[in-house]
This record gives structure tokens, C-alpha cells and sequence, in this order.
């Protein structure tokens, strides 16, 4: 009797009599079950919490000596752990971490499918057998934690309590769980992307009304990138306007990237990054600039770019530029956000007269 004709039983009322031990299955299920439903419900701040019950109810239900929740982490090239329950093993995974991720956990990232690694499964497979001798486990199965952009991570469990053979009704069960962490992990990330858009946008209110209170050009300049980097997060960037006349970018007030580039960096009207921003009339981010031919270098440390104008009317008057030292830094909600902030920048440069000979719409 397997646990699925347990639960069908239960819901449609049929009377069979339950051997002890599919009671004890049918138990561990529900408890299981439970500990997961606990888990979804968590605040997105204790996303370690959420994760850590989704691994313990993983346990019960697959009835197994240990599970782990390994997700990719930023610059690292192998998966790093977030969460275990069962039986600890770190000493043994640690040593050979290296191994199990070259030749289970990357097939898994890849492929997107789950695995089953088991005496009766490897074959002649004399690597996996040798791996599953040295992690002292009697068989295991893998399957991907999902988000919204792909595979993010794998979910192993090893070591049926009971002896048994791995089956394919285990790894679909495992599935189901890695999904259950999956949608916790993206649940979290939204609650948490929606609170830092709301303390910056909160931020952002108050940084409109320091701008708005000074009226010192270089001054204003300087706060515009200062508060702009620190809203966002970004280690670089600089204040730019438009030199009409000349036709020529320039930079304003830098944070990052050191006072020459004033001088060494004179860019015109559709040249690079911003002066396309300046052209165009719209943002431009850059996941890594080293793929984009737009991008002009001035600080060998920059890796990506997000670049905003700022407007008066629907005349480009400058550009708000962020440079970021790690890859894919900026996404579309910052872009939304700088933009808005390059509002608020080009209120502050109107009411200190520096946009004198800028049209008299508003922005």
C-alpha cells in the first residue's frame, strides 16, 4: 500500500485496513505536510527559517537520513548550502563537494531534471559508485529548485532509514518539495524587493527636499551623484550635462571614479553610453559592459551600467550614470527608480537656475 492510495482512501471515504508501518507513513506524510505549510506561511524576512522547515518536512516525508537545499550564490562557481535536516554529514560532504557537484549537481543545473543515484541504478558508472561509497550513503536522489528564470539550485536527500531501493515516486515526492522552495525563495525575494522599493521611494521623498533647499551649483552637483550611488547601491557614477553649443557631455560631479575624468572623459552627443542616453532621450542599462560596444572605460573596475537623462520637458538637458562592479548589478525596478530620482535632480537644477535656458515645461 503506498502512501498516494493512503490519501486517495482518505478522500473518498473507502475502508481498507491500514498495515502499521503505512500508518506510520501516511503519519509522517502529514506532519510533513504540515511543517511545509508552516514554511509557505513564514515572513519573507526568515527565508532561512522557511527553508530549514521545507528540509526537516522533507525528511519525514521521503524518510530519509539527511537533506540539504543548495542554491547558486553570486561569483561562486559551485552550489553553496542553505539549509539541512537529518543525520549530519557536512564533514563528508565538504571533503568531497567538489566531486558531487561535477558529477550530480551539474547535470542537474543543466538539464533541469532530476536524478536517482543508487547500487541498482549506476550501473557500471564506477565514479558514482565510488562517490556514493565515500559520502557513506546508501543511495540519494537530486532535483532542481526552480525560479523564475530557471534552475536555481538543487535539492538532494540520501539514505533511505529503511533500506529500500529509491523509486521514481521519491524523486517526483523530492520534486514537489524543491518546487515548495522554490516558490518560498521567489515569495521572499518579491516581499523583499517591494520593501526596499518602498524604503527608497521613501528615501527618495526625502532627498527631494535636500536637493530643493540648495542652491550652490557644485554643491548641488555633488548631492545629485552622492544621493544617487547611495540610493542605488552603486559604488560609481557621475552627474552630466549638456553642453549645447559644443555639443559635448560634461561631467558634472563624480563619485568613483576621480577628478580627472572631468577632463580626460569629454564625450559627444551620441558618443558611449551616456552620450546615446543624451541622443536618445531614454535609459540604457548594461548587464556587462564588455558585451555592449557603446561603452567607454573609465574606470577598469566596472562591470555594468545603468545611465538615465535627465529631462526638462522633452529636452535631455543631462544624464544620470551608475557604474556597478559586479555583473548584472542593476535590473528594470532601478531603472524605473533612477529615472524617477533624475525627476527629482532635474526639479532641484530648475529651481537653482542652473536649467535657465532649458524650456519652462515641467519635467
Amino acid at each position: 500500500m503506498t502512501v498516494l492510495s493512503i490519501l486517495r482512501e482518505a478522500m473518498f471515504g473507502k475502508k481498507v485496513p491500514a498495515p502499521p508501518r503505512d500508518v506510520s507513513l501516511a503519519g509522517a506524510l502529514t506532519s510533513g505536510l504540515y511543517e511545509v505549510s508552516q514554511a509557505m506561511n513564514t515572513t519573507a524576512g526568515d527565508l532561512q527559517g522557511s527553508l530549514d522547515l521545507i528540509a526537516s518536512a522533507t525528511t519525514s516525508i521521503l524518510r530519509v537520513e539527511r537533506v540539504v537545499i543548495l542554491l547558486r550564490a553570486r561569483g561562486e562557481e559551485e552550489l553553496v548550502l542553505r539549509a539541512s535536516a537529518g543525520i549530519p554529514r557536512g564533514r563528508q560532504f565538504e571533503k568531497y563537494r567538489r566531486e558531487v557537484h561535477a558529477n550530480v549537481f551539474a547535470q542537474i543545473l543543466s538539464s533541469g531534471e532530476g536524478m536517482i543515484v543508487s547500487e541498482t541504478r549506476v550501473g557500471h558508472n564506477r565514479k558514482l559508485m565510488r562517490l556514493m561509497r565515500r559520502l557513506d550513503v546508501r543511495g540519494f536522489l537530486a532535483a532542481p529548485v526552480r525560479g523564475p528564470s530557471g534552475v536555481i539550485g538543487v535539492m538532494a536527500a540520501a539514505s533511505p532509514l529503511d533500506r529500500r531501493n529509491l523509486t521514481e515516486t521519491d524523486l517526483k515526492l523530492l520534486s514537489v518539495m524543491a518546487n515548495f522552495a522554490g516558490v518560498t525563495i521567489e515569495n521572499a525575494s518579491m516581499v523583499e524587493r517591494l520593501h526596499r522599493k518602498a524604503k527608497k521611494l521613501s528615501a527618495l521623498s526625502e532627498i527631494s527636499r535636500a536637493l530643493n533647499e540648495e542652491s550652490d551649483p557644485a554643491v548641488l552637483f555633488q548631492l545629485i551623484i552622492d544621493h544617487a550611488t547611495d540610493l542605488m547601491g552603486a559604488p560609481s557614477g557621475s552627474m552630466i550635462l549638456i553642453d549645447r553649443p559644443s555639443g559635448v557631455l560634461r561631467i558634472q560631479a563624480e563619485k568613483g571614479l576621480g577628478a580627472e575624468v572631468k577632463e580626460e572623459i569629454l564625450l559627444g552627443i551620441g558618443e558611449g553610453v551616456t552620450g546615446w542616453v543624451a541622443k536618445e532621450g531614454k535609459p540604457a542599462l548594461i548587464s556587462d559592459v564588455t558585451n555592449d560596444s557603446r561603452y567607454v572605460e573609465a574606470n577598469p573596475n566596472v562591470q555594468s551600467e545603468l545611465a538615465v537623462p535627465i529631462k526638462w520637458g522633452d529636452e535631455v538637458v543631462g544624464v544620470l550614470n551608475l557604474d556597478h562592479y559586479i555583473r548584472d548589478a542593476f535590473v528594470e525596478g532601478d531603472q524605473e527608480l533612477l529615472t524617477a530620482f533624475a525627476n527629482v535632480a532635474a526639479v532641484a537644477l530648475k529651481n537653482a537656475k542652473i536649467l535657465g535656458g532649458a524650456g519652462d515645461e515641467e519635467p
